[in-house]
């Protein structure tokens, strides 16, 4: 068993106060001139109130480029038993978790390494309802906005083609922008791939209009004023 001595507590609260305390890019600013981190959770299932994180993957991106030295990567020991349908998803066993920590300690590594960018992920909704309430659990408010590739995408697709697309997934996505898929399903692959999904699809937009933190965050009503333009 994982004890938590009060060096870990004074740690983890020494980085929740400076991911509290970090101050975020402006909505002016330049897209590559902010500091943003891709995030993947792996999960036991889509229900926040009963599932649980199992692992995360987060990547810094600076200047318009990934930071593969600053990545992390955790496993996470749950609470319930994982199912045997998520383990067909993610292929993470029981045995993989047994000396993992507990989300309320391996939240540290990555308060430590979101603090000050803004997040992108791909389908918000999800990864927003479980780190937003870990974070909770830990006394920590979620901050800034995410950015969704899967919205950004859509965007992008709506420019290059004139149609809307309800949905795309981050491996589908990646085969468009000419972009491999790595390893899907394993949270710092994701993490990757969503990185360089990102980079890419904000490159090509700004090159359509100038892109900043407030524009790309934007993303989601631009999509829909698009789509109503469209069918009007």
């Amino acid at each position: 068993m994982r004890i938590t001595t009060p060096s870990r507590l004074r740690a983890r609260s020494q980085a929740a106060s400076a991911y509290a305390k970090a101050s975020l890019p402006g909505r002016r600013t330049p897209w590559r001139r902010a500091g943003w981190c891709a995030l993947d959770l792996e999960l036991t299932g889509l229900d926040p109130t009963v599932d649980e994180i199992i692992s995360f993957g987060a990547i810094p991106i600076e200047a318009g480029r990934v930071q593969l030295a600053d990545a992390v990567y955790e496993l996470v020991c749950p609470v319930s038993e994982i199912s045997e349908e998520s383990i067909r998803v993610h292929g993470i066993r029981a045995v993989d978790l047994a000396q993992a920590p507990s989300l309320h300690e391996a939240i540290e590594t990555l308060l430590e390494v979101i603090a000050g960018r803004i997040l992108v992920v791909h389908t918000a909704a999800i990864e927003r309802a479980f780190l937003g309430r870990a974070l909770r659990r830990d006394g920590v408010r979620l901050r800034g906005p995410l950015v969704d590739t899967e919205v950004l995408g859509r965007l992008w697709l709506h420019e290059r083609d004139g149609q809307s697309r309800r949905h795309v997934s981050l491996t589908d996505l990646a085969s468009l922008l000419g972009l491999p898929a790595d390893r899907p399903h394993d949270a710092l692959g994701d993490a990757l791939t969503t990185a360089q999904v990102f980079i890419a699809l904000a490159t090509h937009l700004d090159a359509i209009r100038a892109e900043t933190v407030g524009s790309l965050a934007r993303a989601s009503p631009r999509v829909d004023s698009l789509r109503l333009l469209h069918w009007g």
